[in-house]
């Protein structure tokens, strides 16, 4: 299990990084290379935690994260769900806290979360809804992997193939995407990996 260990000052920077992006451009390839051999990131949400040691807490996440940083606790983020959503540290002001479970030999926490429009499962690892993947063709790179990454889709696991050869990352957020898998209205799950195709100007038929 990973824990964040931030300070306040540093807090603000942390939440609107870059670094899940950054994730996401370094599987780009050139289109039809695929990707092989990419390592599968740690489970996000809640499997294999002891709920009997979780409590109920409440207050939204980004609020709750600058708490932590002030007591000088580390915390790791999970989805309160069985969906096995990732929860996006950088989109923290979208997202609310259900539980928490404390880990006192580490001096942290970890915070089990949904979005704020959600309401919280009765225990940690309760059912939840999924969402339907969404329909990002057309639309620049960047906007397209936050939506996919606000649905729930861990970043190291989106690719990005680019059309009419190798691209530059900074240039690529300004591309569009001509096809994406799965295909827009897919329910959500843990074990697709999101694969985007980007080019300067989609062809239309």
């Amino acid at each position: 299990m990973r824990f964040q260990n931030i300070s306040e000052r540093r807090i603000h920077v942390f939440l609107t990084s870059t670094a899940a992006a950054l994730t996401v451009l370094a599987g780009m390839t050139a289109c039809g290379s695929g990707a092989s051999g990419e390592e599968r990131g740690e489970p996000v949400a809640a499997h294999g935690e002891a709920e009997s040691t979780a409590h109920p807490a409440e207050g939204p996440l980004d609020v709750v994260m600058k708490e932590k940083a002030d007591e000088g606790k580390g915390f790791s983020l999970r989805d309160a769900t069985d969906l096995n959503r990732y929860v996006s540290p950088a989109h923290a002001e979208k997202f609310k806290v259900c539980f928490e479970k404390e880990k006192p030999s580490l001096s942290a926490v970890v915070l089990f979360t949904v979005r704020s429009s959600e309401t919280c499962p009765p225990r940690v690892g309760a059912e939840g809804k999924a969402d339907a993947t969404p329909d990002v063709v057309g639309t620049e790179l960047r906007k397209a992997t936050d939506r996919l990454v606000l649905t729930g889709y861990t970043p190291k696991h989106i690719h990005v193939d680019a059309t009419g050869g190798t691209v530059s990352k900074e240039r690529s957020w300004s591309y569009k995407v001509c096809e994406q898998s799965p295909t827009a209205g897919t329910p959500f799950s843990a074990d697709l990996e999101p694969r985007l195709v980007i080019a300067a100007s989609c062809r239309k038929d």
